[in-house]
C-alpha cells in the first residue's frame, strides 16, 4: 500500500517532468510543426531565407530539393529543410521609420548642415 509520505516524495519529480514538458518539449514540437508546414508550402516565386542567412527566390520544388535563385543567373539546389522563412514582401511605406532615419534619407549626401 502506498502511503502519503511516499506520494509526497514523488511529487517534486512529477512536477519537474510536467514543467519540463510545458517549457521545453511542447514549444519545440510547435516550432517543428510550423517549420514543416512552411517547408511543405513552398512554391515557385516565393522569396525565402535559407538557414545560412542567404535570401533567394524559389524557382522549382521537388520532393526534398528546392531550386532557388540567389541572384540573376545564380541558381542552386538546396534541401527543403534549408528554408527557414518565407519572406513577406514589405512595401517601403509599411516599414517603421523614426524621424532621425527619415531625415537622413531625405538629406542629400553632400548637404550636412552640421559640417558648415
Amino acid at each position: 500500500m502506498v502511503t502519503a509520505n511516499q506520494l509526497q516524495a514523488y511529487l517534486p519529480l512529477v512536477l519537474l517532468i510536467l514543467v519540463g514538458y510545458l517549457l521545453l518539449i511542447r514549444p519545440a514540437r510547435k516550432r517543428a510543426r510550423a517549420t514543416a508546414q512552411l517547408q511543405s508550402a513552398l512554391s515557385p516565386g516565393d522569396e525565402v531565407m535559407l538557414s545560412s542567412g542567404l535570401f533567394a527566390t524559389v524557382v522549382d520544388v521537388t520532393d526534398e530539393v528546392a531550386t532557388v535563385e540567389l541572384g540573376p543567373g545564380t541558381v542552386v539546389r538546396v534541401h527543403r529543410g534549408a528554408v527557414t522563412q518565407i519572406i513577406v514582401d514589405r512595401t517601403p511605406d509599411s516599414e517603421p521609420v523614426d524621424d532621425e532615419v527619415r531625415e537622413a534619407r531625405e538629406t542629400p549626401h553632400g548637404d550636412n548642415p552640421e559640417a558648415s
